[in-house]
């Protein structure tokens, strides 16, 4: 039976839900959030990429805790109906509590935002936010 729009809009997702990080994925989740692949690209919404082996993800996170990824791992775990989220709404915990992550955000202006947006959504990659990386990392 496929899930449709409505069925999966109707999932509750808000600041509570990804406390506890599922057993299977405890591993993974501590390995990426202490790699440095998150950047914080905006913090009014509060925007994240992480720059994953298989392409940029963007979360979005709400008081401090991650509510949604781009990640294809999120989207199956809401066609499933599950709550579990993905390994980088969790990892971003990590990340935040051992400051493991870049901020570029005070250096990227709305269009620049948008261009970075664009890019992951269209291509899950964005050369753009590397160029931003390499500026701004001297």
């Amino acid at each position: 039976m496929s899930l449709g729009l409505k069925d999966s809009l109707s999932l509750k997702i808000d600041e509570q839900t990804y406390q506890e990080t599922p057993e299977k994925w405890e591993k993974k989740v501590k390995e990426e959030g202490l790699s440095n692949k998150f950047i914080l690209i905006s913090k009014e919404p509060e925007l994240w990429v992480f720059l994953g082996e298989h392409g940029d993800h963007l979360i979005l996170s709400k008081n401090d805790t991650a509510i949604y990824c781009s990640c294809k791992g999120f989207r199956m775990e809401i066609e499933k109906k599950s709550n579990k989220g993905c390994t980088h709404v969790y990892a971003l915990k990590i990340a935040k509590k051992f400051n493991k992550f870049r901020d570029v955000s005070a250096n990227i202006s709305i269009e620049e935002l948008n261009k970075i947006i664009e890019q992951i959504m269209e291509l899950d990659y964005s050369s753009y936010l590397r160029t931003i990386l390499i500026k701004y990392s001297s």
